[in-house]
């Protein structure tokens, strides 16, 4: 079971994680924010956020690599791939998440997949 209105962002850009924070607590969700593969693992054993937004290009341990992991830790939690890189948008790694939005379109795409998935 998820946590309602609990969000996860995973990205390396502390900036964009900024950004969300204000953008979806704003909304009236709960922001929580880790900065690589291995602290959203670390992360999913001890909550079952609703979304987890995931950069797939991050140091250490990239969203790529996670992506079966996070959905054996937390299956439950939908996905939201949210990436600058648009070769990605017809892969594998997008049909396996729950929406796919690339950084740099109209931040509002990301706030409709997010509020989608939680309807």
């Amino acid at each position: 079971m998820t946590d309602g209105k609990k969000i996860v962002v995973a990205d390396d850009n502390l900036e964009i994680c900024e950004l969300l924070g204000e953008i979806f607590v704003d909304l009236g969700f709960i922001l929580d924010a880790v900065h690589n593969g291995y602290e959203l693992l670390s992360y999913l054993e001890q909550n079952s956020p609703s979304i987890i937004i995931l950069d797939l290009m991050m140091p250490e341990k990239s969203g790529i690599s996670i992506l079966s992991s996070i959905k054996e830790l937390s299956p439950f939690s939908r996905i939201v791939i949210y990436t600058g890189h648009h070769e990605f948008e017809k892969s594998v790694y997008a049909r396996t998440a729950d929406r796919f939005v690339l950084k740099g379109a109209e931040i509002q795409n990301l706030i409709d997949a997010v509020q989608d998935l939680v309807a």
